[in-house]
């Protein structure tokens, strides 16, 4: 659906990691709203379509998921880039 994305990764049953991608993916433009559920491994977000476009989502998502397969490896590192160029 446009404006609204569920993602689930078995990485964001760790309450650590689940806040540290919550506050990440909130810091990017035109995301409203993230909301992660611990005991499920997933995470809803709303956002503002016309601000960010499904492509660019979808290549933010492919940084995330890199990100959360690490963190679930136990090597937590720097964020993806909100901002970063595509």
């Amino acid at each position: 659906m446009d404006g609204r994305v569920r993602l689930r990764h078995p990485a964001l049953r760790d309450a650590q990691v689940a806040a540290l991608a919550q506050r990440g993916i909130a810091a990017i433009p035109g995301v409203r709203q993230v909301e992660i559920n611990t005991l499920s491994g997933s995470a809803l977000l709303l956002y503002d379509s016309s601000r960010l476009g499904r492509d660019r989502l979808m290549e933010m998502g492919v940084a995330w998921a890199v990100w959360l397969d690490e963190a679930r490896a136990g090597r937590i590192g720097p964020l993806p880039q909100a901002g970063a160029p595509h």
